[in-house]
């Protein structure tokens, strides 16, 4: 009984050691451009819906499920969504060990493959952001855990419905995770004697249940939706990085070259080397799920170009569980080189994060932080100047937290408003958008209170003088007041009073 009990709080030390650690790396991390688009759509959802009302560029139901968090945590909506995202992350870890145990894994397996997935560098990063990769993560690994149990038994329908909504709606988090969901229906479909035909369709009405939400708001803006999930992805990256003289990170060989960099950013390199070291093997039911679950993680990483760390998120949860039933060999328990792989493989994913936060942490500075006391700071200069209305940006993830919502036309910060052929004119107005063709003509049309800049001052070939350049153009033509922000890293133009004219 002692052992038991000390079992169950090893296991609980271990998930609070995780969910500290992870808030650390949330609240030291530094920004992400990449999350004021995410930021901003859960803000606009006290204004509206995704793809109606505003642009979004990606499946809807990150912003759906956190609307509530736009009016809990008004004010401090950026660092929310961060510790919202960590706390996810950790969760996902708990979902794997789970789903290792429930395939057959040892406690010292499942152990293994929660601490793979964990040190990755892809859950650190999604865990650290405020983007929308640690929600379809936790809910791939939940929904894995969830259908492990019906392929274990298969008269638990209500699991299979519970396994088809979480693989369904990580899809609609996140469009790459219908890949690994797809893989599990395909099996379910070519296992259907064993499972049962109930607990087949049970899956099928768990998935269809899941993609509501996307469906839901596709019926309600069918271009706007089409354009944010699908033709965004397919035109946007590629003109970027042609403009800059990039086009060469689209070829295989750099691809692979990326993808074999991600994967080794962790223990996902060597886990996926053990498993194809056993994959002539004759396998159970529950290996084949795992390999075809791995076999469609490995697409959805493949895919979108250039590839990131975080487009690893589809594959790592299948992958560690397969690893974790590997893991009970001589080879990986006793000889010092397995050991020393996972150790090494550990060491090499938590090393980017680590880098990444360690000045941060010893010098005590947050830049989630500071970018909200600027954020206070600017609602504090328009209430004084009693300026009202909207404020128009690039780093949404800087305005968010300001008494001026942010206007509707700039929520996807930098993606739309940095492209030249991939939207007519037409359609940025029909989707509520500015791009870089129409900026001048719609801020003409309906000036904005303020404009924060700051966060993309950065040269590009294909901007000079940084993103943020023609907003200061404008501002400086119109006369608008710059003030600066308490953090150096952002200033705001303010309207110009009747008095200032």
């Amino acid at each position: 009984m002692a052992g038991k009990f000390a079992g169950y709080g090893g296991r609980s030390g271990l998930v609070l050691l995780c969910t500290v650690l992870m808030l650390v790396f949330a609240l030291f991390g530094p920004v992400d451009h990449d999350e004021g688009q995410y930021v901003g759509a859960v803000a606009m959802m006290r204004h509206g819906l995704p793809y109606r009302d505003f642009a979004y560029l990606q499946t809807p139901l990150q912003p759906l499920l956190f609307a509530p968090l736009a009016w809990l945590a008004e004010g401090w909506l950026f660092l929310t969504l961060r510790v919202t995202n960590a706390l996810l992350a950790t969760g996902a870890t708990a979902c794997v060990w789970l789903a290792a145990k429930r395939a057959g894994a040892s406690d010292r397996g499942a152990v293994i493959a929660a601490i793979a997935l964990f040190s990755s560098h892809a859950l650190l990063f999604a865990g650290s952001v405020a983007r929308n990769d640690a929600l379809p993560l936790l809910l791939t690994t939940a929904g894995l855990a969830a259908f492990l149990d019906v392929v274990g038994n298969s008269r638990r329908h209500w699991t299979a419905v519970l396994a088809g909504v979480l693989l369904g709606a990580a899809a609609s988090a996140k469009i790459s995770y219908g890949l690994p969901a797809a893989a599990v229906g395909l099996f379910a479909m070519l296992h259907w004697r064993s499972l049962g035909a109930r607990a087949v369709c049970a899956l099928a009405v768990g998935g269809a249940l899941g993609g509501l939400p996307t469906l839901w708001l596709a019926l309600l803006a069918p271009d706007a939706a089409w354009f944010g999930v699908m033709d965004y992805s397919l035109k946007a990256p590629i003109e970027w990085r042609t403009l800059n003289g990039q086009a060469f990170m689209f070829d295989w060989p750099l691809s692979l070259a990326r993808l074999l960099r991600y994967l080794a950013q962790g223990c996902g390199l060597i886990a996926l080397v053990a498993v194809l070291l056993v994959a002539t093997r004759r396998r159970t039911a529950t290996e084949r799920l795992l390999d075809m679950m791995i076999v469609a993680g490995l697409f959805a990483a493949w895919l979108p170009r250039p590839i990131y760390v975080q487009y690893l998120g589809p594959l790592l949860p299948a992958l560690f569980v397969r690893f974790a039933l590997l893991t009970d060999t001589s080879f990986w328990r006793t000889h010092i080189v397995g050991r020393a792989l996972i150790v090494v493989g550990v060491i090499a994913g938590v090393a980017q994060s680590v880098i990444a936060t360690g000045p941060n942490i010893w010098g005590q500075i947050s830049p989630v932080l500071a970018i909200t006391d600027d954020a206070h700071t600017l609602s504090d200069i328009a209430a004084a100047a009693r300026i009202s209305g909207t404020i128009a940006t690039l780093s949404p993830e800087r305005a968010v937290d300001a008494s001026l919502p942010i206007d509707r036309r700039f929520v996807t910060g930098p993606f739309l408003m940095r492209t030249r052929h991939v939207l007519t004119v037409d359609q940025a107005r029909a989707f509520h958008a500015t791009t870089s063709a129409t900026l001048v003509a719609d801020l003409n049309a309906a000036p904005p209170a303020a404009i924060l800049v700051g966060g993309e001052a950065q040269a590009s070939l294909a901007y000079p003088h940084g993103l943020d350049a023609p907003l200061v153009e404008w501002a400086q033509t119109n006369r608008y007041r710059a003030v600066a922000l308490p953090s150096g890293l952002s200033r705001v133009f303010l309207r110009p009073t009747k008095t200032e004219e």
